[in-house]
């Protein structure tokens, strides 16, 4: 077992996906039987219990509750040094096996590393950042290179982009898993009479704007007037939702007493308890190439997914465990009269999904990956 000081150079925002990746990280660590002291900038949320040994807080950073993850700027500057002083003096007063830091934090964790002579290992979460990991890596001297041990990152670069600047063999993809508090639900109802029987669709944007549910919006009067649809739009502001609302009252009169609107959802609690009732759960397209933190718990869920077809979706999504389709109105609307028209198709879709996130995300696999990492890294500065 290593004692392993974990450098967040955040402030913890307990809804954020940043934070999420991070109890995930933690979480496997603590799972392989190290023990972990975070070191992480004050002002943030609680941190969950049980996940470390010890939890030590920096002195405080001005305004450090709106200090954005990534950026430059003097609150950002002033959050380093604070950070970094910091950590000099916990890793002088403690005895550590390996630093470990969070993208922000990698400045500090390498000089650390380099004074006492301990594995260097960080996180690069590109889907928050923005940035290459190939690009910066080569852009930093062949030296620091040299000085890692292991990256972890949330982005499955090709191997062949390593090979170039010699870190191959020194990087694992982490991939999100689902929150292990989700319980999975039962499944949806099979109704017997389908097309005279209440049917529940909870719909979800990814823009703020809520422009993506045009399409949707688009068909609602003529399924409202034919099936006995119940409809939840989740996402945005509330001006965003407000100005949808008065939209809907104009289009659908009294059928707009059967569409929900409410606020977008950033708690895994609340998702869950708002898709509690749904036959069917209909996502946007969102941008980039990973699955969304949604869509992964969703499916851990146990939910019946409706999905528009995206690189995102389609790396755990197929037709044999959701429905994809097209942005276009047409094929959207035609695809709830499917599964309005099919009693069994919504509980088949919902346990392929399922059985789908627990056979591509395993924890137990993820954990005998990170515990195989960090043996590596040990041995590589005990030589």
């Amino acid at each position: 077992m290593a004692t392993i000081l974990y450098l967040y150079a955040q402030p913890y925002r307990a809804g954020s996906d940043h934070a999420r990746r991070t109890v995930q990280m933690l979480s496997l660590l603590k799972a392989c039987g190290h023990a972990v002291d975070v070191l992480t900038l004050s002002g943030g949320d609680v941190w969950p219990e049980g996940l470390v040994r010890q939890r030590y807080l920096t002195s405080r950073v001005p305004f450090v509750k709106t200090l954005p993850f990534y950026g430059r700027g003097f609150r950002r500057f002033w959050a380093g040094v604070v950070m970094f002083f910091a950590a000099l003096r916990l890793a002088f007063r403690e005895r550590y096996d390996a630093v470990h830091c969070s993208d922000r934090a990698i400045r500090t964790g390498g000089f650390l590393s380099w004074l006492f002579r301990k594995p260097f290992i960080f996180e690069w979460h590109a889907t928050h950042s923005g940035h290459d990991l190939v690009k910066w890596l080569s852009r930093r001297s062949r030296r620091f290179r040299r000085s890692i041990n292991m990256i972890f990152s949330d982005f499955p670069y090709p191997s062949s982009r390593f090979r170039q600047i010699g870190v191959y063999g020194r990087i694992a993809i982490l991939p999100l898993l689902p929150s292990p508090t989700i319980e999975p639900q039962s499944l949806p109802a099979v109704r017997m009479y389908s097309e005279t029987q209440n049917f529940r669709l909870v719909a979800f944007s990814a823009t703020e704007d809520l422009q993506d549910f045009s399409p949707l919006c688009h068909v609602l009067p003529t399924l409202l007037e034919r099936y006995p649809l119940h409809l939840s739009l989740i996402g945005a502001t509330p001006k965003a939702m407000e100005r949808l609302r008065r939209q809907l009252q104009a289009q659908l009169g009294d059928l707009a007493l059967r569409v929900a609107l409410r606020p977008a959802l950033y708690c895994t609690d609340e998702v869950l308890r708002a898709t509690r009732e749904a036959d069917l759960v209909y996502l946007s397209a969102v941008p980039g190439p990973l699955p969304p933190p949604l869509l992964i718990d969703l499916m851990a869920a146990r939910k019946a997914l409706l999905v528009i077809q995206c690189p995102a979706f389609q790396t755990l999504l197929s037709p044999t465990n959701a429905t994809l389709v097209p942005y276009d109105a047409q094929a959207i609307g035609n695809a709830i009269v499917h599964h309005l028209q099919r009693p069994l198709l919504c509980a088949e879709h919902a346990q392929a999904a399922y059985d789908t996130i627990h056979t591509e995300r395993n924890a137990r696999v993820v954990v005998e990956e990170v515990r195989r990492c960090y043996e590596l890294a040990l041995k590589e500065m005990s030589v």
